[in-house]
C-alpha cells in the first residue's frame, strides 16, 4: 500500500495533520467538490508532497535478444549509453529515449569498461583499445590501442587554456592500467592521428604523460579542477597534477593502512574539492585534495562500506556492508541526526513533604517533530495515577497559538487515547500573553499514551512551525491525583490525597540518520534518496528524517544504474530494455469536512509536480547544451500535385 494512504488513513482517525511544504511554488488545484466543505476559503491548504517514480520513457538497446545481453549502462546529463556483450554500443537522449546513434566496436565478449563522457565527447575501452566518438552524432575520433590493458574506467578531463587573445580547449582521457600505473592521452593528438593516420610533428607518443606507484587501481580516478585524485588498492590516496609544466607529477600520498574498499568520491564545495575514501578495515577518510593531504576527518564504521558513495550538497551518504544506509555531513564528518523530538520528564513536586512520593506519579512528555505541541503525548507509567490537566509554559518558543472560537461545537483539539478512542477533553485555555496553555481532562486510564493534537485540529487554529531547540527548556506542569475505584467513588469516599502539581522541563533528543535493510544507492533529489533495498524493490527515503515514502517492485529490473549526475533512476532488464523514471511529486489536499458535530478530514490528490532539482547537482555549473532533437521522425515531403496548366 501506497505510504501516502496509510496516512491518510490515519489523518481520518486521528486528525493530525503534518504540513509539509510543496517542493515548487505552485497554487494546487482545489479539491474535488465531493470532499470540499461548502464555503470554506481554507479547502485544501494543508498539503502533502509525497515522492513517486514514474517511467518518463522506454527503449531497447540489445539489437538481438536470443544471443545478445546487456553489459554496461552509464548516463550523465544528456545521454544514457548501453553497452552490450556483442560489443555494441547505443546512445540513447536522456529526456526522450530517442535513439542518437549506434554502433559495433571491438568483438563479442571483449572485456570492456563502462564509458565515459562530457559535454561533447564520449569514450569507452574494449580490449587494450580506447574508443572516442562525437557524443551526439556518433563520428568516430580515432581508435587508439593503449600498450597496457586498463584496470578501471577512463575519464575525460577538458579545460579551457588561454593563449593571448586566443582561448583554445584541451581535453585528455585519463586512464589506470594494470601495472599500477596512470596515463593521459591528449585528445587533439589521438584525433588527428585518426584522421591522418599520424601523430603531430612535436608528440613523439600518444601518451601525455604516465604516473607509476605498481599498485593496485582498481576504481576510476577523480578530476578536480587542477588535479586528479583517486584510492589504490594498497591502501593509499594520491593526488596527481592535470596540467601545465608539472602535469603528471605526484603532489601527495596519504596513508589509509588498509585498501580502498568502494569507488572514491569527489566533493566540490565551490573551491574546496575534497576525496572521501572507503576502506576495507570499515573506516572513511576525508582529504583535502588541492592541500598537502590534510585530513578533514576520519571515521571507524561498524562495517565497511563496499558499494559507490554518493555527495549531494553538504550529505555524503553511503551503505555499509551490513545493509545500513548512513548520511554524514561532507564538511565535518558528523552523522546525520533525526530529532526524536523534545521530551521531559516531570517528576518534581511543588510541595516540600513529599506527599507525591504517595502517588508514585511518573508523567513522560514528548513533542514529535518539528511542528510544536502536535502531537503532544503524555504518559502515566504509574498504574494508579490520573492526569487531569498539563499545563504548557511556551515563553521559551517562538509561536504563535490561537484559539478558535467560531464553532463552540467544534474543539480546536482533539485529545485521542493509544486505541484513537476519545479521552474526554474538557477543555482548554490559553493564557492572556500567551504563553501558556492549560488543557483539561477527564477518562486517562493508566499505563495508556494520550495523544493531544494541538494547532492543526481547526482551519483556524495557526501554529507556526518552529525547532526543538526553542522548546528546550521550556517549563512544564500536570496535575496528578490517584485513580479512584469504581467502589470508593459509589461509598462516596474522601479523597486519600488531593491532587497534586508535578512539574519538569522539555529537553531535546535525536538519533542517528540510518535506515536498514539497503542494498544500494541510486540516485538523489531535493528531497528524496532512492536506493534499492535488500528485497530488490527500489524505495524512497526522505532526506530530512530517513522515513521510507515509496516503494515499488522492480524485480524484473535486474540492472540498476547508480546515478551520481541527475536525479533520474535508470534500471534495465538484461535483454536491453531501458528505462528511465522520473520524480513526480503528488500534492494531497487536506480539507476539513463536519460529521454530525464532529469534525474530519478528507485527503484528495490535488496536483503533480515535477521538480528539476539535482537534475545536474553534480557539475551545476557545467550543464551542457543538449542539441534539439525532433519528437518524430522527419517525414519527406510530397511531390507538389500537377495542375495540368502548361507552360
Amino acid at each position: 500500500m501506497n505510504p501516502v494512504f496509510r496516512k491518510g488513513l490515519l489523518l481520518a482517525l486521528s486528525g493530525w495533520v503534518p504540513t509539509v511544504n510543496a517542493q515548487e511554488d505552485t497554487t494546487p488545484a482545489p479539491a474535488p467538490p465531493a470532499a470540499a466543505q461548502p464555503g470554506d476559503s481554507q479547502d485544501g491548504r494543508a498539503i502533502y508532497s509525497v515522492p513517486s517514480l514514474k517511467p518518463q520513457w522506454q527503449a531497447r538497446a540489445v539489437l538481438n535478444r536470443a544471443t545478445d545481453k546487456l553489459k554496461h549502462l552509464t548516463a550523465d546529463e544528456d545521454v544514457v549509453v548501453a553497452q552490450s556483450m556483442s560489443g555494441v554500443i547505443t546512445v540513447l537522449n536522456s529526456e526522450n529515449g530517442r535513439e542518437y546513434w549506434s554502433s559495433h566496436i571491438g568483438r563479442t565478449n571483449d572485456a570492456t569498461m563502462p564509458a565515459a563522457t562530457d559535454s561533447q565527447l564520449l569514450a569507452v575501452i574494449t580490449g587494450p583499445t580506447i574508443h572516442a566518438f562525437e557524443k551526439f552524432t556518433g563520428r568516430r575520433l580515432f581508435s587508439y590501442r593503449m600498450p597496457q590493458s586498463p584496470s578501471a574506467s577512463p575519464i575525460i578531463f577538458r579545460r579551457e587554456v588561454t593563449y593571448g587573445n586566443s582561448t583554445r580547449m584541451l581535453r585528455w582521457i585519463v586512464v589506470p592500467m594494470i601495472d599500477g600505473s596512470i596515463v593521459s592521452f591528449d585528445v587533439e593528438s589521438l584525433e588527428r592521428m585518426g584522421r591522418l593516420g599520424t601523430l603531430p610533428d612535436d608528440v613523439w607518443r600518444g601518451e601525455q604523460w604516465r604516473f607509476v606507484i605498481s599498485e593496485d587501481i582498481r576504481y576510476s580516478v577523480l578530476a578536480g579542477s587542477s588535479r586528479l585524485g583517486f584510492a589504490t588498492g594498497a591502501g593509499n590516496i594520491y593526488s596527481i597534477m592535470l596540467s601545465g609544466s608539472d602535469a603528471g607529477q605526484g603532489r601527495f600520498q596519504f596513508i589509509m593502512k588498509s585498501g580502498a574498499s568502494a569507488p572514491p568520491v569527489l566533493a566540490v564545495r565551490g573551491t574546496d574539492e575534497r576525496v572521501v575514501s572507503a576502506t576495507r578495515d570499515g573506516r572513511l577518510f576525508c582529504v583535502d585534495l588541492n592541500s598537502a593531504g590534510r585530513m578533514h576527518w576520519g571515521l571507524a564504521l561498524a562495517a565497511p562500506v563496499m558499494k559507490p558513495m554518493l555527495a549531494v550538497q553538504n550529505d555524503l551518504y553511503f551503505v555499509t556492508h551490513d545493509g545500513v544506509l548512513a548520511k554524514h555531513d561532507i564538511l565535518s564528518g558528523d552523522a546525520g541526526q533525526i530529532s526524536s523530538g523534545t521530551g521531559a520528564v516531570a517528576s518534581q513536586s511543588e510541595s516540600s513533604r513529599g506527599e507525591l512520593r504517595a502517588y508514585g506519579a511518573l508523567v513522560e512528555a514528548n513533542i514529535d517533530g518539528l511542528t510544536a505541541f502536535a502531537p503532544f503525548r503524555i504518559a502515566n507509567r504509574s498504574t494508579q495515577q490520573e492526569v487531569r490537566s498539563i499545563t504548557l509554559d511556551l515563553s521559551r518558543t517562538a509561536l504563535t497559538f490561537t484559539a478558535s472560537a467560531a464553532d463552540p461545537a467544534v474543539p480546536a483539539i482533539t485529545v485521542l487515547g493509544d486505541g484513537r478512542e476519545s479521552t474526554g477533553l474538557t477543555g482548554m485555555t490559553l493564557s492572556p500573553d500567551q504563553k501558556s496553555a492549560t488543557l483539561e481532562f477527564t477518562g486517562f486510564d493508566a499505563d495508556e499514551y494520550l495523544y493531544l493534537n494541538l494547532g492543526l485540529q481547526h482551519p483556524e487554529v495557526p501554529v507556526q512551525k518552529i525547532s526543538d531547540s526553542y522548546l528546550a527548556g521550556a517549563d512544564i506542569r500536570a496535575l496528578v491525583a490517584p485513580k479512584r475505584s469504581a467502589s470508593a467513588i459509589a461509598a462516596g469516599a474522601a479523597e486519600a490525597y488531593p491532587p497534586r502539581t508535578i512539574r519538569g522541563r522539555l529537553s531535546t533528543g535525536s538519533r542517528p540518520w540510518k535506515v536498514p535493510g539497503v542494498a544500494s544507492i541510486l540516485a538523489a533529489s531535493e528531497a528524496t534518496i532512492y536506493c534499492e533495498d535488500l528485497s530488490g524493490s527500489i524505495i524512497g527515503v526522505n532526506r530530512s528524517n530517513g522515513s521510507i515514502e515509496y516503494s515499488m517492485d522492480a524485480a524484473d529490473q535486474s540492472i540498476r544504474l547508480f546515478n551520481d549526475r541527475t536525479d533520474r533512476v535508470i534500471t534495465s532488464t538484461l535483454t536491453g530494455q531501458i528505462t528511465l523514471w522520473a520524480e513526480r511529486r503528488i500534492q494531497y489536499g487536506v480539507t476539513p469536512v463536519p460529521i454530525a458535530g464532529a469534525f474530519t478530514w478528507i485527503v484528495t490528490p490535488t496536483a503533480e509536480l515535477q521538480t528539476d532539482f539535482a537534475r545536474y547537482h553534480r557539475n551545476p555549473e557545467q550543464r551542457p547544451l543538449m542539441p534539439e532533437v525532433p519528437a518524430r521522425e522527419p517525414q519527406v515531403a510530397a511531390a507538389p500535385e500537377d495542375t495540368g496548366a502548361g507552360g
